[in-house]
């Protein structure tokens, strides 16, 4: 019967030896987890279709919850850093979900048969101890997931493609294997970044004047002269860390960066995730128009119309304002940040939002663009940088320190300035 093999074969592959995969991915253990991943996606075909015959839909908020509860426990006990080994089990999921939704597809042509396994009493134990194996097997292989390599990246694409789950699943479970972390033994953060000789940096390099990575790689601005400054004067290298608005928060709570630095606005719904830094600018959003409405967008009011068509970038504050102040205009996303400004200079839209000092930066280096409210803000917005939250408050103490120091010695100033 398909239930008694399909239970069967999960017993069978905890217990007997992995296959071996080429080049990094060849070591015995390494194996042994891209198997057991392998497995329990191959289970999701069975959950698929008994959620099918049964009316369930493919998602259980409340069921993933209660797994990601119980995988955190056991990543802590294990030896993972639970940040990362959270992020693993969210991306386990998210293959998991992938593949369900393709196969309820192919049922609306081919119903499954309604004899396989429960996924009450049979699959939810396999899949179960399938990820408590994964989690006893992960902090011995990480030192050889995380070897320096080129290839390592596309090497686990090429070994989870074959999953059956959509590209942008496999990425998240790839990257999640990628940042994985033992769980920290009580050194604090400034120590770990010294014994390392590096700071991880994470930045969007996507808003000028903060930072800013141009079509060739170079960094440039004033986050990143003061991310250089910051490294100078803990006397390491820096590891820039590639983010995103979207990301960041996930990146924060993967533990995948030291310190966030990219124009980053204290918000209270980012304090709940992580430390803010004292602020080290102030300013506010404003909106950025063609020079030529300038006579149409006397006030905010004339801007919240019908016919206005306003576009923000995703992820971030300037979106929050946008949703939270917009009851007329439309409101369209724009994924790339770099560009936002040229679908207001080709009449693709109308307005955007975002803070004062990019405005004044866009407005200074482009003649078709105006401020709509010269010198109006309509908040008030502090810029800072976002840290891991930590046991120990050393970490936060030692960055508003720093932060005194280099906006009493003129850093500060002089890094705003050249940019």
């Amino acid at each position: 019967m398909r239930r008694a093999s399909a239970i069967a074969l999960i017993w069978l592959l905890i217990a007997q030896p992995p296959t071996v995969c080429a080049e990094s991915l060849s070591s015995p253990e390494v194996a042994r987890l891209l198997d057991l991943i392998e497995h329990r996606a191959a289970l999701m075909s069975d959950v698929a279709a008994w959620k099918w015959h049964v009316g369930r839909p493919v998602l259980d908020a409340q069921r993933e919850a209660v797994v990601l509860a119980g995988a955190t426990a056991e990543a802590e006990a294990a030896g993972l850093e639970q940040g990362g080994a959270r992020a693993f089990v969210s991306a386990q999921m998210a293959v998991s979900r992938s593949i369900q939704m393709r196969a309820f597809e192919g049922f609306e042509s081919a119903p499954p048969p309604a004899d396989g396994p429960n996924l009450l009493t049979d699959l939810r134990p396999a899949i179960s101890a399938t990820t408590a194996e994964m989690l006893r097997i992960l902090p011995r292989v990480l030192p050889m997931l995380q070897r320096p390599s080129p290839r390592r990246r596309s090497e686990l694409h090429r070994r989870l493609e074959p999953l059956g789950a959509s590209r942008p699943a496999i990425n998240e479970l790839a990257d999640a294997l990628l940042h994985l972390r033992p769980a920290r033994t009580g050194e604090d953060r400034i120590a770990a970044i010294r014994t390392r000789g590096t700071i991880r940096v994470a930045t969007t390099g996507d808003y000028a004047p903060f930072s800013y990575v141009s079509d060739d790689g170079t960094r440039t601005g004033v986050d990143i002269t003061l991310a250089r400054a910051l490294a100078e004067a803990l006397g390491v290298a820096i590891e820039w860390v590639e983010t995103s608005w979207p990301t960041l928060l996930e990146d924060l709570r993967a533990d995948r960066f030291d310190i966030a630095m990219s124009g980053i606005s204290r918000t209270t719904a980012r304090a709940l995730e992580g430390v803010l830094s004292d602020p080290y600018h102030v300013g506010g959003k404003t909106p950025v128009i063609r020079c030529a409405d300038r006579a149409r967008f006397p006030d905010f009011a004339a801007i919240d119309t019908h016919d206005v068509r306003a576009v923000v970038n995703p992820g971030g504050t300037n979106e929050a304002f946008a949703r939270s102040r917009l009851e007329h205009a439309s409101l369209r996303i724009h994924g790339d940040n770099r560009t936002i400004f040229e679908e207001i200079t080709e009449a693709r839209a109308d307005v955007m939002f975002t803070d004062a000092i990019e405005v004044a930066r866009v407005t200074r280096d482009d003649p078709r663009l105006c401020p709509a409210l010269p010198g109006v803000t309509l908040t008030y917005q502090e810029k800072g940088f976002l840290l891991p939250r930590d046991e120990s408050d050393a970490w936060p103490r030692f960055i508003d320190l720093w932060l005194d120091q280099v906006q009493g010695d003129g850093t500060i100033a002089a890094a705003f300035a050249a940019h």
